[in-house]
């Protein structure tokens, strides 16, 4: 996926970046009474402080859920161009959690734990992205040891792990939300993977990143097939590597009309 504004990649393609109680309370998949919203967006912000956080922040109460990355990570130093970010779109109902790369269980507790401890004493986050995520079975005791320093430590956090692809149940125990999907639209439609255990689960618990879904008509379907696999959470756009896909968000109508399909109650 891509990791940080100056798209930078890592090896694998294009890895992003990115529950229980504590994802039903503080990011409820819910209108008004009696008007549940089918959907949220959460959004792979990969874009520096201005102008499109505007644009995203004016989507709210559809976007929900979006993620800082100043540098792969907290970066070295405080910025103080995030911090007033963070601020303005919690402002506006959107839950910030903060970009960390986990190297796929190989990168040192400690550093991941730093870079949980810096998001929030620098930029006052609402969770935690764990980017670069495994999926198999001797990684898990990793992933739950992530997890349970984030909630021991900021009991209120949103921890999002993101292997990009189906996992064991056992992860969700690792996880709030979990990315399940973050390929192109070409094998979100035909190569979907399906987890049998996933419907036990509520839908807030599942989020799909879709790539290049270049027309509007593809938005539509991939916004569609969404649904019908039971994710809560979802991003479609554009764009796909080589380029950064989460550097910019999709132009008009594509964005006003991807949120119009999340938004429909179904």
């Amino acid at each position: 996926m891509i990791k940080e504004n100056t798209m930078t990649t890592i090896g694998k393609p294009f890895r992003m970046l990115i529950g229980l109680a504590a994802a039903a309370i503080l990011i409820p998949l819910a209108s008004a009474p009696g008007r549940a919203q089918a959907q949220r967006l959460a959004n792979p912000s990969y874009f520096y402080p201005g102008a499109t956080w505007t644009t995203l922040e004016a989507a709210a109460p559809t976007v929900a859920l979006a993620i800082i990355n100043p540098n792969s990570g907290p970066g070295a130093k405080l910025n103080t161009d995030y911090v007033a970010q963070v601020k303005e779109a919690k402002a506006h109902g959107i839950k910030v959690i903060g970009y960390v790369d986990t190297a796929y269980g190989k990168r040192s507790k400690d550093l991941v734990n730093a870079d949980v401890d810096k998001f929030y004493k620098w930029y006052h986050v609402d969770g935690i992205f764990f980017d670069e995520a495994s999926n198999l079975a001797p990684d898990l005791p990793y992933y739950k040891g992530c997890y349970n320093f984030v909630h021991s430590t900021y009991p209120k956090a949103i921890v999002v792990l993101n292997p990009g692809a189906p996992t064991l149940e056992g992860y969700m125990k690792a996880s709030d939300v979990i990315v399940t999907f973050e390929s192109p639209y070409s094998s979100y439609e035909t190569k979907f993977v399906d987890t049998p255990w996933a419907t036990k689960y509520p839908a807030r618990r599942f989020w799909h990143i879709v790539l290049g879904a270049t027309t509007e008509a593809e938005m539509q379907n991939a916004v569609k097939l969404s649904k019908a696999r039971h994710a809560g959470w979802v991003y479609v756009t554009p764009y796909a590597p080589p380029a950064n896909p989460y550097d910019k968000l999709p132009n008009e109508p594509y964005f006003s009309d991807e949120l119009n399909a999340l938004a429909s109650i179904h």
